[in-house]
C-alpha cells in the first residue's frame, strides 16, 4: 500500500490540466482514446515522451510503466503489479488525466549523451520531463511452437559488452564491432540453433527519469 501511495503522485502530476478550451471540454466527456496504438518508441527523447502521452490518452498503465527508467521505478519503489493496481484509483481521482495525452511534444534539450529534457505545454501549464538513455542487451528466441521468449539485462554502459577494432581500408572508414558472449536461457530447447534466434544485440532506449509541473 505504501508503494501505491508513492506511485500515485507521479502520474497525478499529469492531471493538472485546466479544462478551459472547448476541445479539452469535449475530450473530457469523450473519455480515453480506444483506437489502436500508433507505436511504442523509445529511440529518441521525443518519441519516449510521445509514447508516455499516448499511453495516458489510451488509458494503458502497462505502457506508462514501461516508459519509466529503472532508476525512477526504484526511487518510487513500484513494480508493474503496483502500477496496475494503482491505476483505477488514480483515474478515479483524476478523471481528466488522459487529456494530457493530446499535448504537442517539442524538441528535446540535451544535457549530455545520456540525459535530455523536454518541456511540454499542456493547456497553458508546463510539464518538465527528464529522460535518461539506458543501455541493455536483449535476445529474442522463437520456440518450436511459434511463441517468443524475450530476455535481457540492463547495463551501466556498453563498455565490457562491446569492443570496437578499426580496420585498415583504403576505400572506407570501417571498424569491426564484437559483442561479448551472452548467456541465455532456452527452456524447451535442448540445443539452441541459429534459426531459433529472432534478434540478439545491444540496445539503447530513452526512458522517463522524472516528471515535474513547473510553477507558472
Amino acid at each position: 500500500m505504501r508503494r501505491m501511495r508513492r506511485f500515485v503522485p507521479l502520474l497525478a502530476s499529469l492531471a493538472f490540466v485546466p479544462l478551459a478550451g472547448c476541445c479539452s471540454f469535449a475530450r473530457f466527456f469523450c473519455g480515453p482514446d480506444r483506437t489502436p496504438w500508433i507505436s511504442v518508441d523509445f529511440t529518441t527523447p521525443e518519441h519516449a515522451v510521445r509514447t508516455l502521452l499516448e499511453a495516458l490518452r489510451r488509458d494503458d498503465p502497462d505502457v506508462v510503466y514501461l516508459c519509466l527508467s529503472e532508476g525512477y521505478k526504484q526511487r518510487l519503489g513500484v513494480d508493474l503489479a503496483v502500477a496496475q493496481l494503482a491505476w483505477p484509483r488514480l483515474r478515479e481521482q483524476n478523471p481528466g488525466l488522459y487529456v494530457a495525452g493530446y499535448a504537442t511534444v517539442p524538441d528535446a534539450r540535451y544535457d549530455g549523451p545520456d540525459q535530455a529534457r523536454v518541456e511540454v505545454d499542456v493547456e497553458g501549464r508546463r510539464l518538465a520531463v527528464a529522460l535518461v538513455r539506458q543501455a541493455r542487451w536483449e535476445v529474442r528466441l522463437r520456440r518450436p511452437d511459434g511463441t517468443l521468449s524475450e530476455q535481457g539485462e540492463n547495463l551501466e554502459s556498453f563498455a565490457g559488452a562491446l569492443t570496437i577494432d578499426p580496420l585498415d581500408d583504403d576505400l572506407y572508414e570501417r571498424s569491426r564491432l564484437s559483442l561479448a558472449p551472452l548467456s541465455v536461457l532456452h527452456p524447451g530447447l535442448d540445443e539452441l540453433a541459429p534459426s531459433s534466434i529472432e534478434a540478439a544485440g545491444l540496445t539503447r532506449s530513452w526512458k522517463i527519469a522524472d516528471l515535474r509541473v513547473l510553477a507558472p
